[in-house]
């Protein structure tokens, strides 16, 4: 069934005057049988419409209220509006009352009508109550849309995502280097070789695995970030220094899948083509007052994109993490970046929120190590 985008729902001012349109007509149709009270068809419906304008008034300045409570608790928002309905109710009873001796001086007296003054305000207060519990409802209906509509986004942009690093790294030019390297060192060093092909597996796994996961350990990402140094440090040997440093309570965190690995390879790929060697990579994380705070730097200068496909790339990387934070972290998350000192550096803050998945504890520190030979 087709769902109702929070953008294509009814402005405030529409659902303001036609519900107090209908109140008016409510009213009028409700006293009808009382005709001879109120004196005459016009007289009625003029003191009803007066009734639903003051009402109208009244929520619409009761509106400049709420919406400095929204977002917030349901509690406050309560009280609050128990509150505002009590006050602007005996405010509404006030207004009808002088309005009725200023327009009917005539047959307006006051003794006959302040024994009904409190039943007056009450009546007013429950609908000005009525009509807050409307607006909160409203508000909220809209707020839970639009988080699934962001909840939909996010996933959309995720699986976008995995399909765009799939390519990325299993670009051709990616694996013909791998296996470039592969076949230099079967030869001349056969434990570096299954090291890379090791690599290259880990690395594959991560990728494909991953994709199905909306979100995974901060662990489990920088396991594919190594995977993807490691090979990056058998290709450039000596010209590459990498070096990581996680704490472990940010290796807990969940992290959005495909998070740190682009920005990564950003950072190599720019590094080297700023021509300063060796190109030194640093990885960082760690927890600050619930804000978990990464950091990927490169030396050499910020590439800014260019056309598609040329040398300095086209952004999508970075983009893209912008995009999915904003996504499922609306309001919540940043990623900026700068350079400074001769290193650029791209820091990404999101909320710190731990993983279900355990992870070894130790963190990831020091500067990035081979595995161990085999298969």
């Amino acid at each position: 069934m087709p769902t109702l985008r929070p953008g294509h729902a009814p402005s405030f001012w529409t659902l303001q005057l036609w519900g107090w349109g209908l109140y008016a007509a409510l009213l009028i149709v409700t006293f009808l049988p009382m005709i001879n009270a109120e004196g005459s068809y016009l007289r009625l419906a003029e003191v009803k419409a007066m009734r639903a304008l003051f009402g109208l008034g009244l929520t619409s300045a009761l509106r400049l209220l709420y919406r400095r409570l929204f977002p917030g608790t349901f509690t406050r928002q309560a009280a609050w509006a128990l509150v505002a309905s009590a006050v602007l109710g005996a405010g509404w009873m006030a207004l009808g009352e002088v309005w009725s001796s200023l327009r009917f001086p005539d047959t307006y007296s006051w003794p006959s009508s302040h024994p009904r003054l409190p039943r007056l305000a009450f009546d007013y207060a429950v609908t000005l109550l009525g009509w807050s519990a409307l607006y909160f409802g409203i508000k909220h209906g809209r707020a839970w849309q639009q988080e699934r509509e962001h909840a939909l986004r996010a996933d959309a942009l995720a699986h976008e995502a995995r399909l765009a690093s799939l390519r990325h790294q299993l670009h051709p030019h990616f694996l013909f280097n791998a296996l470039t390297s592969v076949r230099a060192l079967v030869g001349e060093d056969p434990a570096r070789a299954r090291r890379v092909v090791t690599e290259v597996a880990e690395f594959l796994r991560f990728s494909l695995t991953q994709g199905d996961c909306a979100s995974v350990p901060l662990a489990e990402e920088l396991a594919m970030v190594r995977s993807y140094l490691a090979i990056e440090a058998v290709r450039f040997e000596e010209k590459l220094d990498v070096e990581l440093a996680v704490s472990p309570e940010a290796e807990a965190m969940a992290v959005p899948a495909f998070l740190l690995q682009p920005l990564v390879d950003n950072a190599v790929k720019h590094g080297m083509a700023s021509g300063t060697l060796p190109v030194r990579v640093r990885v960082s994380g760690a927890v600050e007052a619930s804000v978990l705070r990464m950091e990927v730097a490169n030396t050499g200068t910020w590439a800014p994109p260019v056309r598609e496909h040329g040398p300095q790339g086209t952004g999508t990387g970075l983009r893209n993490v912008r995009e999915r934070l904003a996504q499922l972290f609306p309001g919540r998350a940043r990623v900026v970046h700068g350079e400074a000192d001769g290193w650029v550096r791209v820091v990404v803050e999101l909320p710190a929120v731990k993983a279900d998945t355990r992870v070894e504890e130790g963190g990831s520190h020091g500067r990035l190590a081979p595995r161990a030979a085999g298969g």
